[in-house]
């Protein structure tokens, strides 16, 4: 996949990032709820990458990963709301 965009020298490409946030959401769920500056920010805060990627790749990143999966829901990630 490639969006086009080409990111600053130290900030990480589009692969790199979609690979940091299918990590950091598959450890933390709650991060498809919070806004893209934020989830920026989780992504260096949790070790995923070490540079801040930009918010407008982060939300492109996650549009992409919504349409992958079909969308986003918390129980996708965790059987704890599951009742069994």
């Amino acid at each position: 996949m490639s969006s086009g965009y080409i990111p600053p020298k130290d900030e990480p490409g589009p692969e790199e990032t979609l690979d940091a946030l299918r990590q950091a959401i598959f450890d933390n769920p709650r991060l498809t709820e919070m806004p893209a500056e934020e989830v920026a920010r989780q992504l260096v805060l949790g070790g995923y990458v070490q540079e801040e990627p930009s918010p407008a790749l982060v939300a492109d990143m996650l549009d992409a990963l919504k349409a992958e999966e079909g969308g986003f829901d918390a129980d996708d990630f965790s059987e704890e709301g599951n009742p069994t």
